[in-house]
């Protein structure tokens, strides 16, 4: 894991475009890979996030593709 990035919720939920209540939210549901540190602090990893940023980038064009104005 040397080399590894980790980013804060505040960190992700700014990335993501979501509440930090809603990456919390996420880590405890397992929909986003989180460590745990001592202090009872969810860290992400960033090339987990950045994977997923794309995967919703990807979701949003496809549905805004579909639409026929």
């Amino acid at each position: 894991m040397s080399g590894t990035q980790f980013l804060t919720r505040s960190e992700v939920s700014k990335l993501l475009g979501v509440s930090p209540n809603t990456v919390t939210r996420w880590a405890r549901e397992g929909r986003l890979a989180c460590l745990v540190t001592l202090g009872g602090h969810h860290r992400f990893d960033r090339e987990v996030v950045e994977q997923l940023r794309k995967q919703q980038y990807r979701e949003r064009q496809d549905r805004d593709g579909d639409r026929t104005d």
